[in-house]
């Protein structure tokens, strides 16, 4: 369950956080201050990095001796690997995404 966090969920986190500060810049340009959106982002960054860190997790259990299949070992041991990297890329994403946040008003046209 933790490798399925970071190779699927963290992905899904960075799309949701485009939809929802997407949603949130009328919000931002109705109220002139961009809060909500930064508050947006970090919860979705915060998110993103915990699966991250379950995979890395993951990642250093996998590479301990272990008892069973050394093929299963070894397929764990990458699939915590790959799951790992897409959470950090996902990561990456949010904060290009909250770049503009900090950059452009939300009421540019």
């Amino acid at each position: 369950m933790a490798i399925w966090l970071g190779l699927i969920v963290a992905p899904l986190l960075a799309l949701a956080d485009q939809t929802v500060a997407f949603a949130l810049v009328g919000r931002g340009c109705a109220t002139q201050t961009t809060l909500v959106l930064h508050a947006s982002h970090a919860i979705f960054l915060a998110l993103a990095v915990a699966a991250m860190v379950v995979a890395w997790r993951k990642w250093q259990e996998t590479t301990a001796p272990f008892e069973g299949s050394a093929d299963a070992v070894r397929q764990r041991h990458f699939l915590a690997g790959v799951a790992m990297t897409v959470a950090a890329l996902s990561a990456a994403a949010i904060v290009a995404m909250w770049i503009p946040t900090w950059l452009i008003s939300p009421c540019v046209a």
